[in-house]
């Protein structure tokens, strides 16, 4: 049985360092915050999965939104996810920086909310805000967002189940893999986890149909010719798109946001669209 692993010494040196760095930089950049650079225009990306169970069924994967003030990109986004006409919304984490961006992203979430349902897990930003996680599941529960955090839950669908679980960021050594319900039969089963270094914590007898994740913002800054640079711990090399191990498989959304500086270069944000499709 997996168990949650414990926070390492070094880990906790990099939380203390990201929340040492991180908070006076969004601060900073919040007061111009008209100064970003290559996140005006998001990308959407079509990913097609068979399984008879939630076939003509649609999903919307976004990411890493590091909200701390309202923008109107952010209106465009959730314009074009209203046009996309999901099923669901899930989200993978680092919704914010810093504390005072709390009613700016849940403004954000209940638009979202609007259109489908949403369930979301959080990212290592979430921890390092300060924020604690019991105001994050409160505020959640206030606007009927699902907040999955080394949880589970179960969807019923017309023709079986989708079990969506949601863990603790793997990056910080937080995710519990315990709450992957088994395998059963008409059951698809979803994991929301916000660092891909997750699908180095999968176990073959975990019943894991798709896994959804963000963190590395595709590399943010992307120089032709010269491989990424810029990649937080957690991603174990994985910049974006679609990877394996074994028998399961996992999605990497460059994201929505930026980290610590307001550009990206060559690597536009993006949103994930999940269609499924019959056997």
């Amino acid at each position: 049985m997996s168990k949650r692993r414990k926070v390492s010494w070094p880990d906790r040196m990099r939380a203390s360092i990201g929340y040492c760095l991180g908070h006076p930089l969004y601060r900073l950049f919040s007061l111009i915050p008209d100064w970003e650079f290559g996140l005006a225009d998001h990308e959407v990306t079509r990913q097609a999965h068979r399984h008879g169970v939630l076939a003509g069924c649609r999903a919307v994967h976004i990411t890493d939104l590091h909200i701390d003030r309202y923008s109107p990109r952010h209106d465009r986004i959730v314009q074009t996810v209203g046009e996309l006409r999901p099923d669901w919304i899930f989200i993978t984490g680092d919704l914010l920086n810093v504390p005072e961006g709390v009613p700016h992203v849940f403004r954000f979430l209940e638009q979202l909310r609007t259109i489908a349902p949403v369930y979301m897990t959080l990212g290592n930003h979430d921890h390092y805000s300060g924020v604690p996680v019991a105001q994050y599941a409160e505020l959640a529960d206030r606007h009927k967002i699902t907040l999955l955090v080394n949880q589970s839950t179960i969807i019923e669908t017309e023709r079986g189940e989708l079990a969506v679980v949601g863990v603790d960021d793997p990056s910080l050594h937080r995710a519990d893999l315990r709450c992957v319900p088994t395998r059963a039969n008409g059951r698809f089963t979803l994991l929301l986890a916000h660092a891909p270094n997750i699908l180095d914590y999968v176990e073959a007898h975990h019943a894991i149909d798709l896994i959804l994740c963000g963190h590395s913002h595709g590399g943010q800054w992307r120089v032709s010719g010269i491989p990424t640079f810029w990649l937080p711990p957690g991603c174990s090399g994985r910049v974006d798109g679609w990877h394996e191990s074994g028998q399961h498989r996992l999605y990497v959304n460059r994201g929505l946001g930026w980290s610590f500086l307001p550009f990206r270069w060559n690597c536009r944000p993006e949103i994930a669209v999940i269609e499924w499709i019959g056997e």
